[in-house]
């Protein structure tokens, strides 16, 4: 019902939005259930990138205390996707002498919109751009998800994610993920997909290394242009 909605959204906004304050961003506006924050404005700091990162992973963790409560009242569960970029924005009070807004716009924005669409069809919590891993590789173990083009974009972008920390067979796992790569932008799909069975052996649901071994399969039977260079194109945010 309407009213429960509203009730289950401010507190998921609560937990939510506490976090993101904590590591010095800022809310800039809820679109509808969504959250959108920016970090380095008014105040820079060098690590900008890491601490949205973390705010990304703190709140998956809060999310999880948050749909306990939700279940033991007999509620849905909530689920979230987080997509953060790291670039050049134009900051600043942007609207009408009767209502103005201190909010950021251009290209990096749109893409951080994007790769938070992203989250869904790649099954992931969190999902960043290459100019947030060069930023934050040094902090978290990350993952690279797939390159990709994506809509209203002519050039590719490699996607990550990245955990607080792995375990002893996500360690193992991300290092196949990471070798079968190599070997399927080389177009060896054979000894991708040999790899990637490797990572489904040690993390049994994980989605991406299902999703690269389909891929391997196709290439196998219909093998790619020469000047194939690994991008998907996508045609949805």
């Amino acid at each position: 019902m309407p009213d429960e909605l509203v009730n289950a959204l401010n507190k998921y906004f609560e937990f939510m939005v506490d976090i993101i304050m904590s590591h010095n961003g800022i809310i800039d506006k809820y679109i509808g259930d969504a959250i959108m924050a920016f970090f380095g404005a008014p105040v820079k700091r060098a690590d900008d990138a890491i601490q949205a990162v973390t705010a990304a992973l703190e709140m998956q963790e809060a999310l999880l205390l948050f749909n306990e409560d939700q279940t033991a009242r007999g509620k849905p569960a909530f689920v979230t996707g987080i997509g953060i970029n790291y670039g050049v924005v134009t900051v600043g009070n942007i609207g009408s002498e009767k209502k103005m807004d201190y909010t950021i716009i251009g290209d990096m924005v749109n893409l951080g919109s994007r790769l938070e669409g992203l989250t869904k069809p790649y099954k992931q919590d969190v999902i960043f751009s290459e100019s947030v891993y060069q930023k934050v590789k040094v902090a978290y173990p990350c993952r690279l998800v797939d390159k990709v083009v994506v809509k209203g974009k002519t050039q590719g972008e490699k996607i990550f994610t990245a955990k607080k920390s792995l375990n002893e067979r996500e360690k193992e796992a991300w290092a196949y993920h990471h070798k079968a790569l190599r070997y399927y932008y080389k177009q060896d799909f054979k000894e991708a997909i040999r790899l990637f069975k490797s990572v489904e052996k040690l993390l049994p649901k994980d989605f991406v290394a299902g999703m690269f071994m389909e891929r391997c399969r196709g290439y196998l039977k219909n093998p790619p242009p020469p000047d194939w260079n690994g991008l998907e194109i996508l045609t949805s945010k």
